[in-house]
């Protein structure tokens, strides 16, 4: 009797291992090409990425503008995704599923036209919203490189695998998380 006991307890850990390291996997990949996608300013897949319900607060037509404004203001940000830290339990919730991805990254900024001489203002932004061991300004090419610890959420059907995303971290994506029901959010570490 305990070696059944013993061998289904093993048994759960290994399942329990390697459902954890697929997810990791496929979050990685996601996490790649949505990096990938946003460097290289392909707004319809960064959004096609995303939580269908971030619509709900504002139109995807809008988000786009948001985001080529950004560009054309002369802020150019990439982010080099390098690891993820950790991932959560997944947690389910309704007719969803949730989990918290939390990654590291090497974010660049180059302010250049409009934005060329906001440096002053933007880096105390940077160094609360990062910590200021964290950001790094070159004058020479005016630009910032941040070591970002940052996390997102993860939302899938209960039945599925296709993960949409939640950008969960800057102070304007504060909103979003009222998309996650409190007492998944709870769970979330």
């Amino acid at each position: 009797m305990r070696r059944i006991i013993t061998f289904t307890i093993l048994c759960f850990a290994i399942t329990s291992v390697l459902a954890q390291k697929n997810l990791k996997n496929t979050f990685e990949k996601d996490l790649i090409s949505y990096t990938n996608a946003f460097n290289n300013k392909q707004w319809n897949l960064v959004t096609e990425m995303m939580y269908p319900r971030i619509f709900e607060m504002m139109s995807k037509d809008n988000m786009i503008m948001v985001m080529e404004g950004m560009d054309n203001m002369g802020v150019k940000m990439t982010t080099d995704f390098k690891s993820i830290d950790r991932i959560s339990d997944v947690v389910e919730s309704g007719n969803e599923k949730y989990c918290k991805i939390h990654y590291y990254g090497v974010v660049k900024v180059k302010l250049s036209g409009l934005m060329s001489q906001g440096s002053a203002l933007v880096q105390p932004k940077f160094e609360q919203e990062f910590g200021k061991e964290n950001v790094k300004y070159n004058e020479e090419s005016n630009s910032f490189t941040i070591q970002a610890h940052r996390a997102m959420i993860a939302v899938a059907d209960k039945k599925s695998s296709d993960w949409k995303y939640i950008d969960i971290n800057s102070p304007q994506a504060k909103g979003l998380q009222k998309l996650i029901p409190e007492h998944v959010k709870r769970q979330l570490r």
